[in-house]
């Protein structure tokens, strides 16, 4: 019996013998997944200090740390035309947008594909796709001129190692601060 277990064992290891896996639920597919529109604020919050001045040297050139959240928002093939699907993604936008805490800023809505394609092509389309979100809000009542637009491309890859990953096609939202200074 020993033996028998050591010869299955050298199999499998060797590749002789398939890896049994056991049956199990399918992961949640986390590309899909929805933030809410509070996960939305918080990332897109700048962080606050209780009105401490730092001590010591400080960088003058450094600009201040831009605020930033990336969402799946997907689209048609090829294409600006959102998917059914997207507007639950957009809707917590939208309410992450006009919350108390944000709704006096400006954004950035930046759109990214994969390295898939021309660059010239995927930066156009990317353009598109980050004009489509931004339709999208203002529709819903938002205010145009707090949402600037721009499109990236694959210049910007979440994942530089693997270009063509689907991560890498995205919408980001980056807040500008306070509209009104």
């Amino acid at each position: 019996m020993m033996l028998n277990r050591c010869v299955f064992m050298a199999a499998l290891a060797v590749g002789y013998l398939p890896i049994p896996t056991l049956a199990a639920d399918p992961a949640p597919d986390e590309s899909t997944a929805v933030l809410s529109g509070q996960q939305i604020e918080q990332a897109l919050q700048q962080p606050r200090t209780r009105g401490l001045v730092p001590r010591g040297l400080t960088r003058r050139d450094a600009p201040p740390a831009e605020q930033s959240v990336n969402l799946n928002i997907p689209f048609e093939h090829n294409s600006s035309a959102l998917k059914p699907q997207a507007a639950a993604q957009l809707r917590q936008l939208e309410m992450a947008l006009t919350s108390a805490s944000l709704g006096k800023d400006r954004f950035v809505v930046a759109g990214h594909t994969d390295s898939k394609g021309s660059a010239q092509y995927n930066k156009e389309l990317s353009l598109r796709r980050a004009e489509a979100v931004k339709r999208f809000l203002v529709a819903k009542g938002m205010d145009a001129y707090r949402l600037d637009t721009v499109g990236y491309g694959s210049d910007r890859l979440l994942v530089p190692d693997r270009p063509d990953d689907p991560s890498n096609r995205r919408v980001e939202i980056r807040d500008l601060g306070n509209s009104s200074q």
